[in-house]
């Protein structure tokens, strides 16, 4: 099985500033898509949000989800997969502390402290990928 460490993380996706896209199974059965803030570390990719987000209630009754890092802009490459979700609820205030990290960096923000000061509901997701595919269309694209 490919894990993340088996791959150049980061040329695969250059641009370590883009969300993840999470896809994932509503309760009627529909399926959607949420982009998120991630850090990859320790074989996994964790994000955060608060306890009481929808999405926090349907991985916990579906975990298995679909996931993609890429850049919108060409040239298109980037990973995505499968991974099985977990929700983390004494990881959250730590990873979100990451996650502005590395979005947002050190500087004092509107958008910094406003989560910071909701921080005591985050909660962590951790997806374990079962399947991981890279792309990368930049021979193709070069001359676009």
């Amino acid at each position: 099985m490919l894990k993340l460490d088996d791959i150049d993380y980061t040329s695969s996706v250059s641009d370590t500033k883009i969300p993840i896209r999470l896809g994932y199974l509503k309760p009627n059965g529909a399926p959607n898509v949420l982009s998120l803030w991630h850090i990859y570390m320790d074989g996994a990719i964790y994000c955060a949000t608060q306890k009481s987000a929808k999405i926090v209630s349907y991985l916990e009754k579906h975990p298995l989800c679909g996931f993609e890092i890429a850049a919108d802009k060409p040239p298109y490459k980037g990973i995505r997969g499968e991974g099985l979700a977990e929700i983390l609820e004494d990881q959250g205030q730590r990873i979100l502390d990451l996650l502005i990290d590395k979005y947002l960096g050190d500087k004092e923000s509107t958008l910094s402290k406003f989560l910071k000061e909701n921080s005591n509901n985050e909660v962590a997701i951790r997806i374990t990928p079962q399947k991981i595919f890279t792309y990368d269309y930049s021979k193709r694209m070069k001359d676009i």
